[in-house]
């Protein structure tokens, strides 16, 4: 007994160690849905079924008329639509040439019209859009795949068309999937009107590409089943997709419990990926198919297990809910580092998912704000968007902008800190970021900030623009905007920072005292050897009561090759200044950067941009201010002051 119990405990000592080595194996989802919540589940799901087809029958009849009157008036203009062929030639475009998204254009419409005739249907309920429907069904049922020519690429036989014999799920399945599952719950008596078969095809279809394939294949990538596999917002995407599948389509206890089961250990990959504090690597634009997917499978597990089940005392999952208010900066802009988008309105519906499961109504708030910013009409791109959506009509319509965000905020995981000034100057915004060039939609900009005033973008992260084949190839590094030297940021000894997890930010400090900010990062070891660097530590300190950020560059260099620089990237084409520039905005306020005499000279660069995605936020050009700093040393500190007024 005695050599039991000392064995024992050496388990227990190791596990603890493996727990920490593993990094935050908290199975959050699996100790929430113990062995008798899951028989309660799938014991009760039939019922549960009938309440969900019953309130969403409900909501969509209570909402305002004039709401209703538009819905169908997109729904018969849909009623007339002719469907596109999808061709074998324009799969194959992303193989030939790189591009993605006419193809996508097609498969989208397609998609789009049935949701806005299952809609217009779910409103009017006389039954003269079913045909259409009907029609829209069988041919995405035809369809070879759902799978983007983007995502192909993993079967086994490679880019290219899809391979029959190699069913995979990827987000695009996934999506089309849940909506489908919706239409089979709420429309399927309708169908079967028509004919029988639609039904019977449908569920079969569902079962053969998503069912099926999730239980026996542990090879997704995304689910994070195999050892040092990544894991990013598809894993959490996807499984919550999947969930809703199962919970509306499958009627096979055990197969229902096995999904169930192999579920919640491939999502809590995704919440165990995440830091306490909640931040999302990937952005705020990704958060919505991340954090905020998580926070719609969170609220169907609560559902379906008729309060079996709360998450609400969890202050991880808070953190990653609320990671998307303290991303924001002003109106519709928002941090982009990485390829987050700088201009976006996150889907009120999922921020108001997360204010319901933990009793917040700040959240709330803002998701009500949000909705002023983006519509009160509801969006009909989804079934399962618009039904979010349709629950919660009339509380998202309180316009409300009450919301309070953080004035100064630092997420420890990322490096990443916020500052924010409150006065009769203007709202002065800046945002740092540390972290490493390894991350998830990674851009080299390690050390990097951008800086707003009022809603206007002075000193920019240009972003991502359209996804190509180059996008997520070898070469991503080759596209301008993914390198650091179009980032605010130094180019040391005529070197860029290079990508990968071992460049990286070391010695991130931040101190707040509540009127002040302070932030330091030393970004050196983001830059290869060739950058002969041994310490560039960036430091920023925000007086938000004066407008007034002090930027610190301190240096010490292995040895001098050229001289050192340091990029400023702006919209606003730069005016020069005695000792630095300044960038007048067009409401006439303005923002100068000052150096020390004779430490630095100034030359300007134009980039004329030529992507749609980003014309659409930058315009056609962008300029980038050199900063050439005026010294051989080996030793060297540099300040320039940012005033806003």
């Amino acid at each position: 007994m005695k050599r039991n119990r000392i064995f024992f405990k050496i388990l227990l000592l190791l596990s603890c160690v493996m727990l920490q080595i593993n990094g935050f194996a908290q199975q959050i989802l699996e100790r929430h849905l113990s062995s008798s919540v899951l028989t309660h589940m799938v014991n009760h799901i039939d019922d549960w079924r009938l309440k969900k087809k019953n309130e969403w029958h409900d909501v969509v009849q209570v909402l305002p008329v004039n709401e209703k009157a538009r819905i169908i008036k997109v729904a018969e203009k849909a009623n007339s639509f002719d469907w596109p062929s999808l061709l074998a030639t324009k799969y194959l475009e992303y193989k030939t040439d790189g591009n993605r998204t006419r193809y996508e254009d097609d498969i989208n419409k397609r998609r789009s019209i049935v949701a806005q005739l299952v809609i217009g249907e779910l409103v009017e309920r006389k039954g003269r859009f079913i045909p259409q429907i009907a029609n829209g069904l069988w041919l995405m049922m035809e369809e070879s795949t759902w799978v983007s020519p983007a995502h192909i690429v993993v079967q086994k036989s490679g880019i290219g068309l899809p391979d029959p014999q190699d069913d995979y799920i990827d987000l695009g399945a996934g999506r089309v999937a849940a909506d489908l599952a919706m239409v089979y719950l709420l429309l399927g008596d309708d169908l079967n009107q028509i004919s029988p078969m639609i039904t019977k095809k449908l569920k079969a279809v569902l079962q053969n590409r998503i069912v099926n394939p999730y239980l026996n294949r542990d090879d997704f990538w995304w689910m994070a089943l195999q050892p040092n596999t990544m894991v990013n917002n598809w894993n959490i995407w996807i499984n919550t997709n999947v969930l809703k599948v199962a919970l509306l389509v499958e009627e096979n206890p055990t197969k229902l419990r096995m999904i169930l089961q192999k579920l919640t250990r491939s999502a809590d990959k995704f919440i165990d990926s995440y830091a306490e504090d909640g931040a999302c690597e990937e952005g705020p634009s990704y958060w919505v198919h991340a954090g905020g997917e998580l926070g719609q499978m969170l609220s169907w597990l609560e559902d379906v297990s008729d309060g079996e089940v709360t998450f609400k005392e969890n202050r991880k999952l808070f953190n990653i809910g609320n990671y998307i208010l303290n991303s924001h900066i002003y109106g519709n802009k928002y941090i982009n580092f990485a390829d987050a988008e700088a201009m976006q309105i996150p889907y009120p519906a999922k921020i108001w998912t997360y204010g319901t499961l933990f009793n917040d109504d700040n959240l709330k708030a803002y998701a009500s704000y949000l909705t002023t910013l983006k519509s009160r009409t509801i969006s009909l791109g989804t079934v399962q968007d618009f039904l979010m959506h349709a629950s919660i009509y009339s509380d998202l319509s309180n316009d409300r902008k009450d919301f309070i965000a953080s004035q100064f905020h630092f997420y420890e995981s990322l490096g990443q800190a916020t500052m924010r000034s409150l006065n009769e100057k203007g709202n002065l915004f800046l945002a740092t970021i540390g972290s490493n060039n390894g991350v998830s939609h990674n851009h080299n900009d390690v050390g990097s900030y951008i800086l707003y005033l009022d809603s206007t973008p002075v000193l920019i992260d240009a972003g991502v623009g359209t996804y190509t084949k180059e996008t997520f190839s070898r070469n991503r590094y080759t596209l301008w905007n993914m390198q650091s030297q179009w980032h605010n940021l130094p180019i040391i000894n005529g070197i860029q920072q290079k990508d990968g997890k071992s460049y990286r930010a070391v010695d991130v400090q931040y101190v707040s005292n509540g009127r002040t900010a302070h932030y330091s990062v030393d970004i050196a070891k983001a830059y290869p050897k060739g950058a002969a660097v041994k310490s560039w530590i960036r430091s920023f300190k925000m007086d938000p009561r004066n407008n007034v950020i002090d930027v610190d560059e301190k240096y010490q260099l292995a040895e001098f090759k050229v001289s050192q620089s340091i990029s400023f990237i702006s919209k606003i084409k730069p005016q020069r200044l005695k000792n630095g520039f300044l960038l007048q905005l067009g409401n006439g306020k303005k923002v100068t950067v000052n150096f020390e005499k004779k430490k630095v000279h100034f030359s300007l660069e134009t980039k004329n941009i030529e992507d749609p995605r980003l014309i659409k936020v930058w315009g056609e050009r962008l300029y980038k201010i050199n900063v050439a700093i005026n010294s051989k040393e080996l030793k060297n500190q540099v300040n320039y002051k940012i005033v806003a007024n």
